[in-house]
């Protein structure tokens, strides 16, 4: 049987393990991907930093189009479906990374500037893929939550979970979680949501966690807040314009990475491996490969804490033991603090190619907590805690 033909980003993680038996490929950079290089290509395999549509399309042999990643912001689906080219996500895929990012900047806020978040009020906007499991897990650690997702609260979906409108959120909330898809037009658009108005309504001492889209938020007007009132503690992943970001606004926040808060390995190759599924699926060919024997021993699988370590002492060697969320901030502010704006892309750009092995909490397991509210909140944040029969 001949093979098929796929052109993929370079930097898929397990690339070659999944694709390779059923398919020769041709490996590109996603962002400067070109309609020639995928004229004779079955099949596209890429992430969201290439931007496929018509001019991309045109011409091509190409059926079938996979982006391991969540979002499909990248994707002209209506071309596509014009076309009957098949196309596919991985929705889901790195959530519980994302989530794990948030938690650290939780974690972050509480050991430096002693936000507590027992005491605090929590709002996740946007409850999808994201946003829903950042929120079941603090529930399930016991935190106040509230959240905004007006089109699922329409739908009648999850009619459990505590919504309230935007305004209200932004004004309760002593720290904010932004989850939502970007939306650039219609009912529910979330381009530029939030805007200077809405920037302004922001309480001071407010937490801003944003890891979900760049454009969600008008970064001119949170800059403008913060150097008037530095009375914001803003957690930024996600950035307008990227990779051609602006940094000017690296000083004015806690922490700042380069749109990596899903970049678990975990959530790299679970993309990889529903792509895969689904351009079996397509092209009729059988699933012959699986994730779990491909992925490595985490370097750090269990940790054990003192019967009389504090929670947040608890929490802060857990969360560091798997993602040390300042170390990915010290990358960053190195890279592109001083950098031309060419630099700054190309820098942007690297961090993420290069960026180091990241495992997600669920791989570590905490033995030695004694203290119910402590075990209630480790677990809920999504690691294992040892029961006491298994504490040695």
């Amino acid at each position: 049987m001949k093979k098929l033909q796929i052109v993929a980003d370079e930097n898929i993680l397990l690339l070659d393990e999944f694709f390779s038996p059923i398919a020769d490929i041709s490996k590109v950079d996603g962002r400067n991907i070109s309609a020639a290089q995928v004229r004779e290509a079955d099949a596209l395999v890429l992430r969201s930093t290439a931007q496929v549509d018509a001019a991309l399309l045109h011409n091509s042999d190409v059926t079938f189009v996979g982006t391991c990643t969540i979002g499909i912001d990248h994707l002209d689906t209506a071309y596509m479906d014009s076309r009957k080219i098949s196309w596919s996500n991985a929705p889901g895929c790195n959530a519980n990374g994302v989530v794990d990012y948030a938690i650290s900047a939780l974690n972050h806020a509480w050991q430096v500037h002693g936000i507590d978040p027992r005491q605090s009020t929590i709002g996740v906007v946007g409850v999808g893929n994201v946003g829903g499991r950042l929120l079941k897990r603090l529930q399930a650690a016991g935190l106040k939550v509230l959240c905004s997702d007006p089109p699922r609260q329409a739908a009648g979906l999850d009619p459990e979970l505590p919504y309230t409108n935007l305004q209200d959120l932004l004004q309760q909330a002593d720290i904010i979680c932004l989850h939502t898809p970007l939306i650039k037009q219609g009912h529910w658009a979330t381009l530029a949501m939030l805007d200077a108005e809405a920037i302004k309504q922001l309480r001071s001492g407010t937490v801003l966690i944003s890891a979900g889209r760049g454009e969600v938020v008008v970064q001119p007007a949170l800059l403008e807040r913060l150097q008037k009132q530095a009375d914001l503690y803003v957690y930024l992943d996600v950035w307008q314009a990227e990779p051609n970001i602006n940094p000017a606004i690296m000083p004015y926040c806690q922490i700042v990475t380069p749109h990596i808060a899903g970049h678990s390995l975990e959530g790299k190759v679970r993309g990889t491996e529903s792509i895969y599924q689904a351009l079996c699926q397509h092209f009729d060919l059988p699933v012959t490969q699986a994730l779990a024997p491909l992925l490595p021993e985490p370097g750090v699988r269990r940790i054990e804490v003192s019967a009389e370590a504090s929670l947040p002492e608890i929490l802060n060697v857990a969360c560091n033991s798997v993602y040390n969320l300042a170390q990915d901030d010290a990358r960053t502010r190195q890279t592109l603090a001083l950098a031309t704006s060419e630099a700054v892309a190309k820098g942007f750009d690297s961090l993420r190619k290069h960026y180091p092995v990241r495992r997600e909490f669920a791989t570590l397991e905490v033995a030695g907590i004694v203290n119910a509210e402590h075990r209630r909140l480790l677990q809920g944040f999504g690691f294992k805690v040892a029961s006491a029969s298994e504490q040695h």
